[in-house]
């Protein structure tokens, strides 16, 4: 069985970008805290986290800073190398890209993640 540790990533409005590997990928949904009696564990409590996703790109002048720097509201596909694909909706950059060694360094998050079968 093949090992998926490639992500590749399609932005609209630029296309698919060359993502260095080691790229991040978090689909979101609830983090879950015990909540905790006398008797002990009662249940749960939960709380929503955003889809999150992290990369890096070699500064080749294929995407400028200054338009990763600007992007909000965009669709993102996420794709591993086995093929799985999520759409992250209502993307945003979580803060500026940074330059360094010839890479820039992009964060981003967005309002809901949803796989595509």
């Amino acid at each position: 069985m093949k090992v998926a540790k490639k992500l590749f990533f399609d932005l609209d409005g630029i296309g698919r970008v060359d993502a260095k590997p080691g790229g991040n990928f978090n689909p979101g949904g609830n983090n879950r805290t015990a909540v905790m009696t006398d008797l002990g564990v009662a249940g749960y409590d939960e709380e929503p986290v955003a889809p999150t996703m992290s990369f890096v790109l070699p500064n080749n002048g294929k995407v400028s800073l200054a338009e990763m720097r600007n992007l909000t509201d965009v669709n993102v596909t996420v794709q591993d190398d086995n093929g799985v694909v999520w759409v992250v909706s209502g993307c945003f950059v979580t803060e500026p890209p940074g330059l360094n060694n010839g890479e820039m360094s992009v964060s981003m998050s967005g309002v809901r993640a949803d796989p595509v079968s």
